[in-house]
Protein backbone atom coordinates (compact mmCIF):
# COMPACT_ATOMS: atom_id res chain seq x y z
CA UNK A 1 0.00 0.00 0.00
CA UNK A 2 1.64 3.02 -1.24
CA UNK A 3 1.83 6.27 1.54
CA UNK A 4 -0.65 8.86 -0.85
CA UNK A 5 -3.47 5.95 -0.64
CA UNK A 6 -3.54 6.52 3.30
CA UNK A 7 -5.85 8.46 5.00
CA UNK A 8 -5.15 11.36 7.56
CA UNK A 9 -6.79 8.54 10.21
CA UNK A 10 -4.47 5.80 9.54
CA UNK A 11 -0.97 8.42 9.97
CA UNK A 12 0.77 9.66 12.78
CA UNK A 13 3.08 12.90 11.56
CA UNK A 14 5.73 14.10 13.64
CA UNK A 15 7.83 17.39 12.24
CA UNK A 16 10.71 18.98 13.69
CA UNK A 17 11.31 22.22 12.48
CA UNK A 18 14.48 23.35 14.59
CA UNK A 19 13.30 25.06 16.82
CA UNK A 20 15.59 24.31 19.91
CA UNK A 21 18.37 23.72 17.58
CA UNK A 22 18.43 26.38 14.91
CA UNK A 23 21.88 28.49 14.59
CA UNK A 24 21.20 31.69 16.52
CA UNK A 25 22.00 33.60 14.00
CA UNK A 26 24.01 37.10 13.86
CA UNK A 27 25.59 38.06 16.95
CA UNK A 28 23.19 40.78 18.83
CA UNK A 29 26.21 42.29 20.42
CA UNK A 30 27.62 43.51 17.01
CA UNK A 31 24.01 44.45 15.98
CA UNK A 32 22.78 46.69 18.23
CA UNK A 33 24.35 49.15 20.39
CA UNK A 34 23.05 50.75 23.46
CA UNK A 35 22.26 54.08 23.10
CA UNK A 36 22.99 55.44 26.64
CA UNK A 37 26.16 53.91 28.09
CA UNK A 38 27.65 55.34 31.08
CA UNK A 39 31.05 56.46 29.59
CA UNK A 40 28.60 58.27 26.66
CA UNK A 41 26.45 60.65 29.36
CA UNK A 42 29.95 61.01 31.21
CA UNK A 43 31.27 62.48 28.23
CA UNK A 44 28.05 64.08 27.14
CA UNK A 45 28.26 65.57 30.99
CA UNK A 46 32.00 66.83 30.18
CA UNK A 47 31.14 68.61 27.23
CA UNK A 48 28.53 70.40 28.67
CA UNK A 49 30.14 71.61 31.72
CA UNK A 50 32.95 72.63 29.58
CA UNK A 51 30.72 74.61 27.16
CA UNK A 52 28.66 76.74 30.78
CA UNK A 53 31.96 77.18 31.60
CA UNK A 54 33.29 79.28 28.54
CA UNK A 55 29.88 80.63 28.18
CA UNK A 56 29.88 82.16 32.37
CA UNK A 57 33.29 82.88 32.13
CA UNK A 58 33.52 84.96 29.13
CA UNK A 59 29.49 86.93 30.48
CA UNK A 60 30.85 87.52 33.74
CA UNK A 61 34.05 88.68 33.13
CA UNK A 62 32.68 92.38 32.33
CA UNK A 63 31.56 92.21 36.25
CA UNK A 64 34.97 90.75 37.69
CA UNK A 65 37.14 93.81 35.85
CA UNK A 66 34.22 96.25 37.61
CA UNK A 67 34.69 95.09 41.21
CA UNK A 68 38.52 95.10 40.84
CA UNK A 69 38.87 98.71 42.37
CA UNK A 70 37.39 97.54 45.02
CA UNK A 71 39.26 94.47 45.52
CA UNK A 72 43.37 93.59 46.84
CA UNK A 73 45.64 94.84 44.25
CA UNK A 74 47.21 91.12 44.53
CA UNK A 75 44.77 88.75 46.02
CA UNK A 76 41.60 89.67 44.00
CA UNK A 77 43.53 89.43 40.60
CA UNK A 78 45.09 86.19 41.47
CA UNK A 79 41.71 84.53 43.12
CA UNK A 80 40.04 85.46 39.97
CA UNK A 81 42.73 84.17 37.90
CA UNK A 82 42.80 81.15 39.69
CA UNK A 83 39.44 80.70 38.72
CA UNK A 84 39.99 81.53 34.67
CA UNK A 85 42.52 79.28 34.87
CA UNK A 86 40.56 75.95 36.33
CA UNK A 87 37.46 77.13 33.53
CA UNK A 88 40.33 76.62 30.93
CA UNK A 89 41.77 73.10 32.25
CA UNK A 90 37.49 71.96 32.06
CA UNK A 91 37.58 73.65 28.72
CA UNK A 92 40.70 71.51 27.94
CA UNK A 93 39.01 68.22 29.42
CA UNK A 94 36.55 68.02 27.11
CA UNK A 95 38.79 67.78 24.35
CA UNK A 96 41.45 64.53 26.86
CA UNK A 97 38.52 62.46 27.97
CA UNK A 98 40.81 61.12 30.68
CA UNK A 99 41.26 64.67 32.21
CA UNK A 100 37.42 65.48 33.12
CA UNK A 101 37.19 64.24 36.49
CA UNK A 102 40.38 65.78 37.78
CA UNK A 103 39.24 69.70 35.90
CA UNK A 104 36.17 68.87 37.31
CA UNK A 105 37.47 68.22 41.24
CA UNK A 106 40.05 71.20 40.58
CA UNK A 107 37.15 73.54 39.40
CA UNK A 108 35.36 72.73 42.44
CA UNK A 109 38.12 72.84 44.87
CA UNK A 110 39.25 76.50 43.86
CA UNK A 111 36.01 78.08 43.65
CA UNK A 112 35.08 77.06 46.73
CA UNK A 113 38.42 78.45 47.89
CA UNK A 114 37.51 81.90 46.20
CA UNK A 115 34.38 82.01 47.84
CA UNK A 116 35.94 81.42 51.42
CA UNK A 117 38.66 83.33 50.91
CA UNK A 118 36.41 86.16 49.25
CA UNK A 119 36.02 88.45 52.32
CA UNK A 120 40.07 88.59 52.63
CA UNK A 121 40.25 89.85 48.70
CA UNK A 122 38.21 93.07 49.47
CA UNK A 123 39.27 96.26 50.73
CA UNK A 124 36.63 97.85 52.68
CA UNK A 125 33.10 97.27 51.63
CA UNK A 126 31.36 96.50 48.89
CA UNK A 127 29.18 98.73 47.50
CA UNK A 128 25.58 97.75 48.03
CA UNK A 129 24.41 97.76 44.52
CA UNK A 130 27.20 95.08 43.34
CA UNK A 131 27.23 91.48 43.99
CA UNK A 132 30.22 89.58 45.04
CA UNK A 133 31.42 88.45 41.64
CA UNK A 134 31.45 84.66 42.66
CA UNK A 135 27.57 84.69 42.88
CA UNK A 136 27.52 84.16 39.38
CA UNK A 137 29.70 81.13 39.32
CA UNK A 138 28.40 79.49 42.42
CA UNK A 139 26.18 76.73 40.25
CA UNK A 140 29.40 76.24 37.81
CA UNK A 141 31.01 75.10 41.05
CA UNK A 142 28.39 73.00 42.39
CA UNK A 143 27.62 71.39 38.89
CA UNK A 144 31.44 70.60 38.69
CA UNK A 145 31.25 69.06 42.07
CA UNK A 146 28.38 67.15 41.35
CA UNK A 147 30.14 65.38 37.97
CA UNK A 148 33.75 65.17 39.75
CA UNK A 149 32.84 64.22 43.25
CA UNK A 150 31.17 61.32 44.93
CA UNK A 151 27.36 61.82 45.74
CA UNK A 152 27.73 62.35 49.27
CA UNK A 153 30.71 64.98 48.99
CA UNK A 154 28.78 66.39 46.52
CA UNK A 155 26.17 67.41 48.26
CA UNK A 156 27.93 67.84 51.31
CA UNK A 157 29.69 70.51 48.61
CA UNK A 158 26.37 71.49 47.49
CA UNK A 159 25.08 72.61 51.24
CA UNK A 160 28.00 74.39 52.18
CA UNK A 161 28.45 76.66 49.21
CA UNK A 162 25.05 78.32 49.56
CA UNK A 163 25.90 78.54 53.57
CA UNK A 164 28.90 80.26 53.02
CA UNK A 165 27.75 82.63 50.49
CA UNK A 166 24.40 83.40 52.50
CA UNK A 167 27.49 84.57 54.81
CA UNK A 168 29.42 86.55 52.60
CA UNK A 169 26.16 88.51 51.81
CA UNK A 170 25.35 89.25 55.42
CA UNK A 171 29.09 90.62 55.69
CA UNK A 172 30.10 94.34 54.86
CA UNK A 173 32.53 92.13 52.18
CA UNK A 174 29.34 91.37 50.44
CA UNK A 175 27.48 94.44 50.90
CA UNK A 176 25.50 93.89 53.77
CA UNK A 177 22.27 92.63 51.55
CA UNK A 178 20.26 92.06 54.54
CA UNK A 179 18.77 88.66 55.62
CA UNK A 180 15.80 88.54 53.53
CA UNK A 181 18.21 88.64 50.31
CA UNK A 182 21.27 86.78 51.25
CA UNK A 183 18.60 83.88 52.19
CA UNK A 184 16.80 84.57 48.57
CA UNK A 185 20.42 84.30 46.93
CA UNK A 186 21.04 81.25 48.94
CA UNK A 187 18.28 79.30 48.54
CA UNK A 188 18.20 80.07 44.56
CA UNK A 189 21.85 78.56 44.37
CA UNK A 190 21.05 75.54 46.62
CA UNK A 191 17.77 74.68 44.66
CA UNK A 192 19.53 75.56 41.35
CA UNK A 193 22.35 73.06 42.53
CA UNK A 194 20.64 70.25 44.18
CA UNK A 195 18.34 70.17 40.94
CA UNK A 196 21.88 69.51 38.75
CA UNK A 197 22.74 66.99 41.46
CA UNK A 198 19.49 65.15 41.48
CA UNK A 199 19.64 64.85 37.49
CA UNK A 200 23.13 63.91 37.19
CA UNK A 201 22.66 61.07 39.49
CA UNK A 202 19.48 60.01 38.12
CA UNK A 203 21.11 59.72 34.92
CA UNK A 204 24.53 58.23 35.71
CA UNK A 205 22.18 55.30 37.24
CA UNK A 206 20.07 54.86 34.55
CA UNK A 207 23.05 54.71 32.32
CA UNK A 208 24.62 52.01 34.65
CA UNK A 209 21.35 50.01 34.91
CA UNK A 210 22.07 50.29 30.90
CA UNK A 211 25.41 49.35 30.79
CA UNK A 212 24.36 46.16 33.15
CA UNK A 213 21.55 45.36 31.51
CA UNK A 214 23.55 44.78 28.23
CA UNK A 215 26.54 43.36 29.77
CA UNK A 216 23.98 40.40 31.38
CA UNK A 217 22.59 39.89 27.92
CA UNK A 218 26.11 39.78 26.33
CA UNK A 219 26.64 36.90 29.09
CA UNK A 220 23.77 34.96 28.82
CA UNK A 221 23.92 35.04 24.68
CA UNK A 222 27.35 33.61 24.54
CA UNK A 223 26.24 31.27 27.48
CA UNK A 224 23.96 30.36 25.09
CA UNK A 225 26.38 29.77 21.97
CA UNK A 226 28.31 27.50 23.75
CA UNK A 227 25.13 25.32 24.80
CA UNK A 228 24.32 25.66 21.15
CA UNK A 229 27.39 24.49 19.82
CA UNK A 230 27.73 21.23 22.30
CA UNK A 231 24.46 20.59 21.46
CA UNK A 232 25.04 20.90 17.77
CA UNK A 233 28.46 18.77 18.40
CA UNK A 234 26.70 16.42 20.52
CA UNK A 235 24.19 15.54 17.76
CA UNK A 236 26.82 15.11 15.25
CA UNK A 237 28.71 12.90 17.20
CA UNK A 238 25.50 10.73 18.29
CA UNK A 239 24.79 11.03 14.41
CA UNK A 240 27.96 9.90 13.32
CA UNK A 241 27.90 6.72 16.15
CA UNK A 242 24.71 5.35 14.86
CA UNK A 243 24.59 5.63 11.16
CA UNK A 244 28.07 4.50 11.23
CA UNK A 245 29.31 2.54 14.46
CA UNK A 246 26.42 1.01 16.05
CA UNK A 247 24.89 -0.11 12.60
CA UNK A 248 27.80 -1.56 11.25
CA UNK A 249 28.39 -3.54 14.33
CA UNK A 250 24.38 -4.77 14.44
CA UNK A 251 25.23 -5.63 10.53
CA UNK A 252 28.04 -7.68 11.32
CA UNK A 253 26.50 -9.57 14.15
CA UNK A 254 23.79 -10.45 11.89
CA UNK A 255 25.65 -11.38 8.55
CA UNK A 256 25.43 -15.10 8.04
CA UNK A 257 26.04 -14.89 4.01
CA UNK A 258 28.98 -13.79 1.69
CA UNK A 259 27.08 -10.71 0.36
CA UNK A 260 26.04 -9.88 4.63
CA UNK A 261 29.79 -10.48 5.14
CA UNK A 262 30.70 -7.99 2.44
CA UNK A 263 28.27 -5.74 3.09
CA UNK A 264 29.46 -5.45 6.54
CA UNK A 265 32.81 -4.47 5.84
CA UNK A 266 31.97 -2.02 3.36
CA UNK A 267 30.23 -0.48 5.76
CA UNK A 268 33.30 -0.32 8.12
CA UNK A 269 35.41 1.32 5.91
CA UNK A 270 32.40 4.10 5.77
CA UNK A 271 32.80 4.22 9.34
CA UNK A 272 36.24 4.65 9.53
CA UNK A 273 36.03 7.16 7.14
CA UNK A 274 33.31 9.04 8.79
CA UNK A 275 35.29 8.99 12.06
CA UNK A 276 38.35 10.67 10.67
CA UNK A 277 36.36 13.23 8.88
CA UNK A 278 34.82 14.16 11.80
CA UNK A 279 37.82 14.12 13.56
CA UNK A 280 39.70 16.82 11.17
CA UNK A 281 39.48 20.54 11.53
CA UNK A 282 36.46 21.86 9.19
CA UNK A 283 37.21 23.70 6.42
CA UNK A 284 35.94 25.90 4.23
CA UNK A 285 33.32 23.54 1.82
CA UNK A 286 31.96 24.77 -1.95
CA UNK A 287 28.22 24.50 -2.11
CA UNK A 288 26.59 21.23 -3.55
CA UNK A 289 24.79 20.85 -6.58
CA UNK A 290 21.65 19.44 -6.09
CA UNK A 291 22.37 16.98 -9.13
CA UNK A 292 25.43 15.90 -7.08
CA UNK A 293 23.53 15.33 -3.99
CA UNK A 294 21.42 12.95 -5.97
CA UNK A 295 24.44 11.19 -7.14
CA UNK A 296 25.80 10.74 -3.24
CA UNK A 297 22.36 9.84 -2.50
CA UNK A 298 22.30 7.21 -5.49
CA UNK A 299 25.81 5.67 -4.49
CA UNK A 300 24.92 5.51 -0.84
CA UNK A 301 22.16 3.22 -0.95
CA UNK A 302 22.91 1.27 -3.99
CA UNK A 303 25.28 -0.85 -1.30
CA UNK A 304 22.27 -1.27 1.07
CA UNK A 305 21.63 -4.74 0.06
CA UNK A 306 17.89 -4.20 -0.94
CA UNK A 307 15.92 -2.97 -4.28
CA UNK A 308 15.45 0.77 -3.78
CA UNK A 309 14.79 3.62 -6.30
CA UNK A 310 16.17 6.60 -6.96
CA UNK A 311 14.13 8.99 -9.04
CA UNK A 312 15.74 10.68 -12.19
CA UNK A 313 17.38 14.45 -11.36
CA UNK A 314 14.34 17.35 -11.72
CA UNK A 315 15.40 19.33 -14.65
CA UNK A 316 17.60 22.28 -13.82
CA UNK A 317 19.14 20.38 -11.06
CA UNK A 318 22.54 21.10 -12.18
CA UNK A 319 21.73 24.98 -11.74
CA UNK A 320 20.50 24.83 -7.96
CA UNK A 321 22.92 24.40 -4.94
CA UNK A 322 22.74 24.27 -1.41
CA UNK A 323 25.62 24.64 1.42
CA UNK A 324 28.03 21.67 2.33
CA UNK A 325 26.36 21.26 5.62
CA UNK A 326 23.07 21.33 4.70
CA UNK A 327 23.61 18.83 1.63
CA UNK A 328 25.23 16.59 4.44
CA UNK A 329 22.87 15.98 6.30
CA UNK A 330 20.19 15.58 4.11
CA UNK A 331 22.38 13.12 2.36
CA UNK A 332 23.34 11.53 5.66
CA UNK A 333 19.61 11.77 7.06
CA UNK A 334 18.39 10.67 3.91
CA UNK A 335 20.35 7.45 4.23
CA UNK A 336 19.83 6.63 7.57
CA UNK A 337 16.15 6.39 6.11
CA UNK A 338 17.25 3.96 3.87
CA UNK A 339 18.90 2.06 6.02
CA UNK A 340 15.92 1.95 8.62
CA UNK A 341 13.43 0.72 6.05
CA UNK A 342 15.98 -2.40 4.66
CA UNK A 343 16.33 -3.52 8.42
CA UNK A 344 12.43 -2.98 9.53
CA UNK A 345 10.39 -2.35 6.54
CA UNK A 346 10.23 -6.08 5.44
CA UNK A 347 11.28 -8.01 2.42
CA UNK A 348 9.90 -7.62 -0.64
CA UNK A 349 8.32 -4.49 -0.45
CA UNK A 350 8.55 -1.46 -2.84
CA UNK A 351 11.56 0.96 -1.81
CA UNK A 352 11.92 4.76 -2.88
CA UNK A 353 13.91 7.70 -3.17
CA UNK A 354 12.73 11.48 -4.78
CA UNK A 355 15.10 14.94 -4.65
CA UNK A 356 12.74 17.78 -5.64
CA UNK A 357 13.46 21.52 -5.49
CA UNK A 358 11.15 24.85 -6.21
CA UNK A 359 12.43 27.94 -7.40
CA UNK A 360 13.00 29.65 -4.16
CA UNK A 361 15.87 27.12 -3.45
CA UNK A 362 14.58 24.61 -0.72
CA UNK A 363 15.14 21.21 -1.38
CA UNK A 364 13.30 18.58 -1.02
CA UNK A 365 14.50 14.76 -0.14
CA UNK A 366 11.93 11.88 0.35
CA UNK A 367 12.63 8.57 1.40
CA UNK A 368 9.39 5.83 1.36
CA UNK A 369 8.77 2.40 1.55
CA UNK A 370 5.25 0.56 1.39
CA UNK A 371 6.27 -1.61 4.11
CA UNK A 372 5.23 -2.64 7.52
CA UNK A 373 5.49 0.87 8.90
CA UNK A 374 5.43 2.05 12.46
CA UNK A 375 4.02 4.14 15.23
CA UNK A 376 6.45 7.35 16.26
CA UNK A 377 5.05 7.25 19.29
CA UNK A 378 6.49 3.68 20.47
CA UNK A 379 10.19 4.47 19.65
CA UNK A 380 12.04 3.49 22.70
CA UNK A 381 14.18 6.70 23.99
CA UNK A 382 17.68 4.87 23.85
CA UNK A 383 16.89 4.32 19.85
CA UNK A 384 19.02 6.99 18.36
CA UNK A 385 18.46 6.67 14.41
CA UNK A 386 14.94 8.60 13.85
CA UNK A 387 15.67 11.22 16.64
CA UNK A 388 19.29 11.65 16.42
CA UNK A 389 20.16 10.92 12.84
CA UNK A 390 17.44 11.92 11.25
CA UNK A 391 15.29 14.73 12.79
CA UNK A 392 17.88 16.69 15.32
CA UNK A 393 20.38 16.01 12.07
CA UNK A 394 18.27 18.28 9.65
CA UNK A 395 17.44 20.89 12.46
CA UNK A 396 20.78 21.11 13.73
CA UNK A 397 21.31 22.79 9.82
CA UNK A 398 17.85 24.84 9.65
CA UNK A 399 16.40 21.68 8.00
CA UNK A 400 13.23 20.42 9.28
CA UNK A 401 12.51 16.32 9.00
CA UNK A 402 8.51 14.76 8.81
CA UNK A 403 7.43 11.21 9.51
CA UNK A 404 4.24 10.06 8.34
CA UNK A 405 4.11 6.41 9.19
CA UNK A 406 1.25 3.58 10.62
CA UNK A 407 1.36 0.09 11.37
CA UNK A 408 1.13 -1.76 8.58
CA UNK A 409 0.83 1.52 6.20
CA UNK A 410 4.38 1.99 5.07
CA UNK A 411 6.90 4.79 6.13
CA UNK A 412 7.73 8.11 3.96
CA UNK A 413 10.06 10.78 5.01
CA UNK A 414 10.40 13.95 3.98
CA UNK A 415 13.51 15.96 4.76
CA UNK A 416 13.10 19.99 4.05
CA UNK A 417 16.24 21.79 3.82
CA UNK A 418 15.61 24.81 4.25
CA UNK A 419 12.70 24.46 7.18
CA UNK A 420 9.41 25.87 6.21
CA UNK A 421 7.90 28.60 7.67
CA UNK A 422 4.93 27.75 9.61
CA UNK A 423 1.68 28.44 9.04
CA UNK A 424 -0.28 30.96 10.42
CA UNK A 425 -3.26 29.97 12.94
CA UNK A 426 -6.65 31.29 12.39
CA UNK A 427 -6.76 33.52 15.14
CA UNK A 428 -11.10 33.00 14.86
CA UNK A 429 -10.76 29.31 14.76
CA UNK A 430 -12.22 27.53 17.64
CA UNK A 431 -10.20 25.19 19.51
CA UNK A 432 -9.65 21.49 18.64
CA UNK A 433 -11.69 19.22 20.63
CA UNK A 434 -9.93 15.79 19.75
CA UNK A 435 -7.84 13.87 17.08
CA UNK A 436 -4.71 12.40 17.80
CA UNK A 437 -2.33 13.75 20.32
Amino acid sequence: MRNEERTPRETVTETLAGDGLAPFGADPSRAVRATITQASMERVFSILLAVAVIGFGVADAPAVLAQLPYLHPVWGPVSAITVAASFLFVSASAIVPRLAQPAQILCALVFLVALVTWPFTVQGALPDDQVPWPWWLCNVGTIAAALGLATWRATLYNAVVPTVFILIRLSPAGGEAGVTRALLDGVYTAILGGAALVLIVTLRRAAAAVDNAQATAVRRYSAAIREHATEVERVQVDAIVHDSVLTTLLSAARADTLEARTLSARMARNAIDHLAAAADAPEEVAPVRVVDLRRRIAASVSGLGAPLTVARAAPGSDAVSLPAAAADALASAAVQAAVNSVQHAGADVGRWVTIEHDADGAVRVEVGDDGAGFDVRTIPPERLGVRRSIIERMSAVGGAAEIRTAPGAGTTIALTWPAPAPAPEPRSAPAAQGGIA
